[in-house]
């Protein structure tokens, strides 16, 4: 076999590969005794007609495509060994040259990423605090929802926050543009409803009506695309305004957000809580989000579609399972959001292209910096894991597996690979300061805890817990998926074809 690489543009190559004259006579051999196995040759019993008649009779083509389908898969993958390369998209195969077989493999690969000069690259830590307003407006919000609509003590126009009962009419000149609406309810500030509508309706009292145009620009990207360009004619009318009556916070309240509440300094501790864990996790995403940003303006990075079209589609498939889990199919959400997949998926590229863009640095930050998990690593992870359960035993022999443990490792070197680049970047400070790092502080002095009495013991004593990472890294078992797909492409002649008619 001959091999010659050229590179491509957006990490890919083109292989140039041509068989030697003996491996491609020997396939011709292996080609030619599948054929006369299948072929009907008058006089001779199957697998046993001379090779010239075979050939008479199905043609020498279908024996060399044959040939082809039989060595090309394995030419290929030989080549992709032989040259060190890691596919990350199906081949592209031009076949050039028929005997012995010439083809040309154009493939995206694994991308080499040089991150040139990093060492100046800093980010800002996040300072995350939670402030008592921010736990009057949660609060403000969980009695709202418990709320009812009554009438005002006065009869008076609407205002944001309030409920409108509404009859609406509307015209594209004098036809109607669609079916009248009556008594539908919605809350000002909070709904559909477009703000020239929501301005007109705050004018009225109820009862009262108001005609008015709207027009809608081409562009307009905040509307439906079927009145975008048009200017439109409503007609609305004014049934009733409800204004929110809001609970008390009393046993009753509380009772109903959480019985375990007895106060409301219990529930307001809480709040606090769930927001600065809430508030730290976003600070922490957009604190890598933008130390990744600078990398990557540093950095020497193509990133190929193949890689980025993978990660995709799992992650489409991850969302149609979620939705499974609530009830939903993808194709319903698809038809509500009046979206086909294909528009949808594009929606999510520019997404989905930075978060493997980030996670390719991540693993280049990672090797130049000498960041590696260890055996002690992933034993120390499994015993957390599998704490004192009474079924502790068989939980470390499963995750003894080789399977499981090359997965766990994939996880810890991606955290330690965060911590490494947060700690790079922050000069050692983190990437939250304030109430956050006092949070942070107290969750990590809990893992030092539970490994310190692990190390102290026999028997693993720490309840499971989550392993998976913020940010995982391309899932480079589908290399070898890749890898295997097939080359030979139109090459390929189904047995069905060799079965031909004495006719």
């Amino acid at each position: 076999m001959r091999v010659t690489v050229e590179q491509q543009p957006k990490s890919s190559v083109t292989l140039d590969i041509v068989a030697d004259d003996n491996e491609f006579k020997q396939a011709m051999d292996r080609a030619f005794r599948r054929v006369n196995d299948l072929v009907s040759v008058p006089g001779f019993r199957p697998g046993k007609a001379p090779r010239q008649l075979v050939e008479q009779r199905v043609g020498r083509e279908l024996i060399v495509q044959e040939a082809h389908r039989d060595i090309m898969d394995g030419l290929y993958r030989q080549a992709l060994e032989q040259e060190d390369i890691v596919p990350v998209s199906d081949p592209d195969v031009d076949v050039y040259q028929d005997e012995p077989v010439g083809f040309k493999v154009t493939v995206e690969i694994y991308p080499n990423i040089d991150l040139g000069d990093y060492s100046s690259i800093s980010v800002e830590p996040r300072d995350v605090n939670v402030t008592d307003e921010d736990i009057d407006d949660v609060i403000k919000n969980l009695r709202e929802q418990q709320s009812t609509w009554v009438e005002p003590g006065e009869p008076r126009s609407p205002r944001d926050g309030d409920q409108v009962i509404l009859d609406f009419e509307v015209y594209e000149g004098d036809e109607e543009f669609h079916e009248p609406v009556v008594g539908a309810d919605f809350v000002l500030g909070e709904g559909p409803l477009f703000k020239q509508i929501e301005e007109a309706v705050k004018y009225l009292q109820p009862g009262a009506e108001a005609e008015f145009d709207i027009t809608f620009e081409e562009d307009d990207e905040d509307v439906p695309e079927q009145i975008r360009g048009k200017t439109l004619h409503y007609k609305v009318k004014l049934q009733d305004v409800k204004e929110r009556e809001l609970p008390e916070l009393d046993e009753e309240f509380l009772s109903s957000v959480n019985e375990e509440y007895e106060s409301i300094d219990d529930l307001r501790s809480a709040i606090r809580k769930d927001l600065l864990q809430n508030k730290v996790q976003q600070s922490r995403d957009e604190f890598l989000d933008e130390a990744f940003a600078k990398f990557a303006e540093h950095a020497s990075l193509e990133i190929p579609d193949g890689l980025v079209d993978t990660e995709l589609d799992r992650e489409f498939q991850q969302m149609g399972e979620r939705l499974s889990q609530q009830g939903v199919s993808m194709d319903e959400y698809l038809r509500m959001s009046g979206k086909t997949a294909d528009a949808f998926k594009e929606e999510m590229r520019p997404d989905v292209t930075d978060r493997v863009r980030n996670s390719l640095v991540l693993e280049a930050f990672a090797k130049a910096e000498g960041v590696e998990v260890t055996d002690e690593d992933i034993d120390a992870e499994i015993d957390r894991m599998v704490g004192d359960s009474e079924q502790a035993a068989q939980m470390r022999e499963l995750y003894q597996s080789d399977y499981f443990k090359n997965m766990l490792s994939s996880q810890l070197e991606n955290r330690k690979s965060t911590e490494r680049l947060i700690e790079f970047v922050s000069g050692g400070s983190g990437a939250i300061t304030g109430e956050g790092k006092q949070l942070l502080d107290e969750q990590q002095e809990g893992i030092s805890a539970e490994t310190t009495e692990i190390e102290g013991s026999d028997a693993a004593d720490d309840s499971t817990d989550e392993t998976a990472s913020d940010d995982e890294k391309p899932d480079q078992e589908h290399d070898e998926e890749v890898a295997a797909a097939p080359v030979a492409g139109e090459a390929n002649a189904s047995d069905e074809d060799t079965k031909k008619s004495d006719g």
